[in-house]
């Protein structure tokens, strides 16, 4: 009864929510995730979303047919520049983080994630991270470190 009783205390102690890392914006490296950051919004741009494909097949009501069968309403994307004193990199928000992404506020990225878009990196969050707006704070964001510039290309390593 004694071991189970001093295991059970064990993992009571191990669950302890450990403290978040934040990082810095120049410390992103390709293909990496669970980055937390504390951001300003330097601009956001409104990316044109894409309907879930429907031809319409040339008649008037053929449109009308699909938007009932998939009552969701299109992805909402913005692209913002988003950055600190180290730099500044895209952030991709969707949905209701575009609400959220609007320019001079300061924003906390909890568990963020790099993805790759046509060779450079973008930073998102999504359905495991959290976008949370803070209060003001003073962050000079280096503007002449942008991450998003720099391309990058896959190379296969032959061993």
């Amino acid at each position: 009864m004694a071991t189970t009783a001093g295991a059970a205390g064990a993992a009571a102690t191990t669950s302890e929510k450990k403290k978040p890392v934040f990082v810095k914006v120049e410390t992103l490296k390709p293909g990496t995730h669970g980055h937390n950051l504390t951001v300003k919004v330097v601009n956001s741009n409104t990316v044109k979303a894409t309907g879930g494909g429907g031809g319409g097949g040339g008649r008037g009501g053929g449109g009308r047919v699909s938007t009932s069968l998939n009552p969701r309403a299109p992805p909402r994307i913005s692209e913002c520049l988003v950055g600190d004193e180290t730099g500044v990199i895209l952030f991709t928000a969707r949905n209701e983080q575009v609400d959220l992404m609007k320019p001079g506020a300061n924003v906390i990225l909890r568990n963020a994630k790099i993805d790759m878009f046509k060779g450079s990196m973008r930073l998102a969050v999504d359905k495991w991270g959290r976008v949370e707006v803070t209060e003001p704070a003073d962050i000079a964001v280096n503007e002449q470190n942008n991450l998003s510039l720099v391309e990058y290309e896959l190379v296969n390593v032959e061993e």
